[in-house]
């Protein structure tokens, strides 16, 4: 027992390179990828996302903070759709990826009273090895849905 913190710092590094790099990955696996998250992902880590969300302030009205607008019951549905179907996926960082869904028609939420009509999610692949990114089905459970909030 005395040994497992020397054992962890020894084995983090090498799990930081097996890790899905979001950086190297084409856009088309990442939209694939946030797809098969979004048809698979577990009502925990969705519940994470949403604790997290409210957490950082997104979820009420604060004056220099981007918040939601939208009925709160409308937003599970939103976000599994801006995961499944991005407008634009980019990469942060080393395993971030932030999906990007723009709705036209609805207004998501606001800025200091302005309009926002886009969703954005940020999503942690760093326990996707970059050897399965290909068939990450039995690593989808232990993505981290990090970040939801309205964008433009």
């Amino acid at each position: 027992m005395r040994h497992l913190p020397l054992l962890i710092m020894l084995l983090t590094p090498s799990l930081a390179i097996h890790a899905l790099e979001t950086q190297q990955a084409p856009p088309e696996q990442l939209h694939k990828l946030g797809s098969q998250l979004a048809a698979q992902a577990g009502n925990s880590q969705w519940q994470q996302l949403w604790q997290r969300t409210r957490a950082a302030g997104h979820l009420q009205a604060t004056s220099g903070h981007a918040y939601f607008t939208v009925p709160h019951p409308l937003l599970p549905g939103l976000a599994r759709q801006t995961l499944a179907r991005a407008d634009q996926v980019e990469a942060l960082g080393n395993t971030l990826a932030r999906y990007r869904r723009s709705f036209p028609d609805s207004v998501i939420g606001q800025l200091d009273g302005r309009p926002l009509n886009s969703l954005c999610l940020v999503i942690d692949w760093r326990t996707l090895p970059q050897s399965n990114a290909s068939e990450p089905h039995a690593y989808l459970g232990s993505a981290t849905l990090l970040k939801s909030y309205p964008c433009e």
